[in-house]
């Protein structure tokens, strides 16, 4: 077994969010790989870059570097992009809107997405496995 960990996951994750730390623990025994999409890199390191750039602080940038360590980043390849092609044309036959970024990430692999960011949701219509864990009224 794989997971996904999205962008909202990792920030919740690093603050210590308890859903976050036993959606992990949960899934420990189980999983194979722990696959981060190179556009989650970016995001995190977009506001990494923003903290240091307004307060002259490092420490995200730090936090962020020992954090993909243990994590298997996946670049963004022509596959993932014609797959990605493919669900946004297909969720736009639906009238269902996800944005682009999200869908680019949930093709990364084949893998169970851990979020807290219920964007994705609408993806489970498409038999991705989508394991939301914020509140309903997020």
């Amino acid at each position: 077994m794989k997971v996904i960990l999205d962008t909202s996951f990792l920030i919740e994750l690093k603050r210590g969010n308890k859903k976050a730390v036993e959606a992990l623990k949960k899934r420990k025994d189980k999983c194979e790989d722990i696959i981060v999409s190179m556009l989650t890199v970016y995001e995190l390191f977009v506001g990494a870059n923003y903290i240091w750039k307004k307060h002259g602080n490092a420490k995200e940038m730090i936090i962020i570097d020992d954090m993909l360590k243990s994590l298997t980043v996946v670049p963004v390849d022509l596959d993932v992009v014609k797959k990605a092609s493919s669900v946004k044309a297909e969720l736009m036959l639906r009238g269902m809107d996800v944005p682009d970024l999200d869908i680019l990430i949930a093709c990364s692999d084949d893998a169970e997405i851990l979020t807290f960011d219920k964007d994705f949701n609408p993806l489970k219509e498409l038999g991705f496995k989508i394991t939301f864990l914020g509140d309903d009224d997020e």
